[in-house]
C-alpha cells in the first residue's frame, strides 16, 4: 500500500528535538517522514548534497516547514537558505505547505516590521535576540506573500505543532472526503450538459449570425472573453453576476464588485483570512484581491480592445442593457 510521505524542512542542529519528535509523530500516523539526516534522502553521488535534498521534494506529498532563529546553510550562491529552496520547491509541486515558526522568531519578525519604515533607526545596528539574519524575515515575507498556501502558524513547543497538525491534517481529509463526494455530483450534471453543448453552440451561432445586431455579436464575443480570466469566476464565486456593460464601466475590481452589489445587496469585504480566499458572502482575502484587482484590469483592457477592433464604441455597450 502506498503511503504519503512528509518532507521534514528546516535548519537541523537548533531544531534537532523538534525534528526527531516529528519523525515519530509522523509515524504514528502511518505515513513516511522524509529528513535529510534519516538516510531517507537518496544522495546521488552525482550532485551535491543539497541538489539531492531539493530532488527529492517532488517525490513527497506534504511538506512540514518549520523556521527557527537559524538562517542555516546557504544554497550555493543565491543568498537563500537550503530551507527556503525546499520550501520554493514544495510551492512549484504544488505540494501542501504547512508552516510553523517558533514563536520568539516570530516576536523579532514583529519588531523587524514596526521599524521598517522608522527613519530613526539605523537598521542595520538592530540586534535580534532569537534570530541570527535578517534573512529569515525575508524568508518569512515570502511564505506570506503567497497568494494561496501561506499559512504561518506560530508555536512554544512540540506541543503546538502536534495539535496543530492533526487539526490540519483532519481538515484536510475532511476536505478531501467533501470535495470527492462534490465532484462526483458535478461529474454527473457536466455528463449531461456535454450532450446538449455542441447542440447549443450550434444553434446559438445560427440565431447571432442570422438575426443579432452587431452589438450583440461583439456581446457574444465579450461574455465568451469574460470566461477565460480568473477574476470573471472570483466575482461569482463572492456572489455577484458579471456581465459585460458593468465591467467596461468600471475600471477596477473592487469598483466592479460595488456596481454589481448594488443590484444584487451584497457587499464586497475585504478581510486577511488563511482559511479562504473568496466566500459566497462577498468576502474575499486582501492579498487574493490584489491578484484579482491586476487579472480584471487585463481582462478589461482585452475587452475594451476587443471593441475598438469591432469599431463598436464603449457607449453603446453602456446603454444597450446587460
Amino acid at each position: 500500500m502506498a503511503i504519503p510521505k512528509v518532507f521534514v524542512s528546516s535548519t537541523c542542529y537548533d531544531l534537532k528535538y523538534i525534528r526527531e519528535n516529528l519523525k515519530y509523530f509522523i509515524k504514528t500516523l502511518g505515513y513516511e517522514p522524509i529528513l535529510s539526516e534519516e538516510g531517507s534522502v537518496y544522495y546521488d553521488p552525482t550532485k551535491h548534497v543539497q541538489d539531492s535534498c531539493l530532488s527529492e521534494v517532488p517525490n513527497c506529498q506534504l511538506l512540514v516547514l518549520i523556521i527557527g532563529g537559524r538562517f542555516g546553510a546557504q544554497y550555493k550562491e543565491t543568498g537563500k537558505s537550503i530551507t527556503n529552496l525546499e520550501y520554493e520547491a514544495a510551492i512549484r509541486a504544488k505540494i501542501p505547505v504547512f508552516a510553523l515558526i517558533e514563536e520568539a522568531a516570530h516576536a523579532d519578525y514583529r519588531v523587524f516590521l514596526t521599524n521598517l519604515d522608522n527613519p530613526h533607526i539605523d537598521k542595520s545596528k538592530i540586534r535580534y535576540p532569537s534570530v541570527d539574519s535578517v534573512k529569515i524575515f525575508a524568508f518569512i515575507d515570502e511564505v506570506k506573500a503567497n497568494v494561496i498556501n501561506n499559512a504561518l502558524q506560530p508555536f512554544k513547543d512540540f506541543g503546538d505543532i502536534e495539535s496543530y497538525l492533526r487539526q490540519q491534517w483532519a481538515g484536510m481529509m475532511f476536505s478531501f472526503l467533501t470535495r470527492r463526494n462534490e465532484d462526483k455530483r458535478v461529474s454527473d450534471t457536466l455528463s449531461e450538459l456535454s450532450l446538449m453543448n455542441d447542440r447549443i453552440q450550434f444553434l446559438s451561432g445560427q440565431i447571432l449570425a442570422s438575426v443579432g445586431t452587431d452589438v450583440a455579436k461583439v456581446k457574444a464575443e465579450l461574455y465568451e472573453l469574460m470566461l477565460e480570466y480568473l477574476s470573471t469566476k472570483s466575482l461569482i464565486d463572492l456572489g455577484f453576476k458579471p456581465d459585460p456593460k458593468t465591467i467596461v464601466a468600471n475600471d477596477g475590481f473592487e469598483k466592479c464588485a460595488e456596481a454589481l452589489g448594488k443590484a444584487s445587496g451584497k457587499k464586497l469585504t475585504i478581510v486577511d483570512s488563511v482559511d479562504f480566499i473568496t466566500t459566497g458572502s462577498g468576502e474575499i482575502d486582501r492579498k487574493y484581491l490584489n491578484s484579482m484587482s491586476k487579472d480584471y484590469e487585463k481582462m478589461r483592457q482585452q475587452m475594451l480592445k476587443l471593441l475598438a477592433d469591432r469599431h463598436i464604441d464603449s457607449n453603446r455597450i453602456l446603454s444597450d442593457g446587460k
